[in-house]
């Protein structure tokens, strides 16, 4: 539009300054010397005058044996007044006529030089989720855009490279790690149990099994992250209310032994999504709250639906008391293996800073929204807003 908008009032402007170079000419440079001519209908007898202009300095000569009938005479003008006129008047219509074809030419033109433009904003979009494998493959005579075609072509292929090498390693590097890691729980586990070992021993094998028990964990994360950013979403309707209330047993037990009042207010939700992608996000917005808090603190729960005119989303929104977090620290908790100070947990639910990387991949994948904002009195708020769902469960 904008486009075709500057090449109306380009030829617009053009046209205007012409048409007003040619009526000043007109109407200042040339001497008009106007001679009426009569001519006669020997037929009919009608008289009609005809003039005749003479633009020139010299006195107009007067024409003899003019001889027409007056429905000959389309446009009569009999004055120096009524030629600029109309000059004026048709000059308009033109200019106007000319205006509306050059708008749609315009229109026309502009279409096919930005409709390469499109293609690739569509493939920029799909690279922006995470898919490399649309190409434009502009075809046609070389220039410019051609030319920016056939480099986004060649930067998605590199990335998309980039991206599968760098899953591959991940999920080569986690699956490789988790046998041995397995492995050396199971021998601190029978070693721990030997009747031979002082206490000293024991202690040591205990907090060896509970590094192993991190790693083992870690590489588990690690393991789910790679598998989310390429995994394909399988949305249907799930009650979200019920994902929840299952995550809030499971984490129950912990949050009981440290004490901690969870507190829930569940209404019926329904959203569109991967069953199992929620119920990790669930357990691990749930599990965040209750490691990165303090004893006898308290977690709470809100599922609500949004206000709007479509009838609103479902906004998840945990709540956990816990040491203060500093708020320039805030946007960088889904970065993976990120530890804000605050947010480190001892023992064997140390953190290992992949809990929120999950999430927010997960909120990613259902086009959902996380806001993260650190409490006043410390701990963390963490708020889901998922897009409405057309088909209830």
């Amino acid at each position: 539009m904008r486009l075709t908008l500057a090449y109306t009032a380009l030829f617009t402007v053009a046209g205007s300054v012409m048409l007003a170079l040619i009526y000043a000419f007109m109407r200042y440079v040339p001497t008009y010397a106007i001679t009426p001519i009569r001519a006669t209908d020997g037929s009919e007898g009608v008289e009609a005058w005809t003039p005749t202009v003479q633009a020139s300095a010299q006195p107009a000569q007067p024409v003899d044996g003019l001889t027409s009938t007056p429905g000959d005479a389309v446009l009569v003008v009999s004055s120096e007044s009524e030629i600029l006129n109309t000059l004026l008047v048709w000059s308009l219509i033109v200019l106007v006529l000319l205006a509306g074809a050059s708008a749609w030419v315009g229109w026309i033109m502009s279409g096919r030089l930005l409709r390469p433009l499109h293609e690739i904003n569509v493939a920029a979009q799909r690279a922006a989720t995470g898919a490399f494998d649309h190409r434009v493959a502009l075809t046609g005579p070389r220039d410019e855009i051609t030319d920016l075609s056939d480099t986004f072509d060649h930067m998605l292929e590199r990335l998309g490279r980039s991206f599968r090498a760098h899953q591959r390693f991940a999920a080569n590097a986690s699956h490789e790690l988790r046998t041995p890691l397995a492995t050396t729980q199971a021998m601190l586990d029978v070693a721990v149990r030997a009747d031979e070992l002082d206490e000293e021993a024991r202690r040591l094998l205990r907090r060896l099994r509970e590094t192993n028990t991190r790693s083992i964990q870690t590489v588990e994360a690690i393991l789910d992250l790679a598998d989310l950013e390429h995994s394909d979403l399988r949305a249907a309707p799930v009650r979200l209310d019920t994902v929840l209330a299952e995550a809030l047993d499971g984490v129950r037990p912990a949050a009981d032994r440290r004490g901690l009042g969870c507190l829930s207010e569940l209404r019926p939700a329904t959203v569109s999504g991967d069953a199992g992608m929620l119920a990790q996000l669930c357990s691990n917005l749930l599990e965040n709250a209750v490691r990165h808090n303090v004893d006898g603190g308290f977690v709470r729960v809100l599922l609500s639906r949004s206000g709007g005119p479509d009838g609103g989303g479902t906004v998840l929104q945990v709540e956990n008391s816990g040491p203060p977090v500093p708020p320039e620290s805030v946007e960088r908790l889904t970065e993976p293996f990120y530890r804000a100070d605050g947010r480190v947990a001892s023992g064997a639910e140390r953190s290992h800073g992949l809990g929120l990387a999950i999430v927010d991949s997960i909120v990613e994948a259902h086009g959902a929204s996380l806001q993260l904002a650190a409490r006043v009195d410390g701990g963390l708020t963490a708020t889901v807003t998922f897009p409405p769902c057309a088909v209830e469960a």
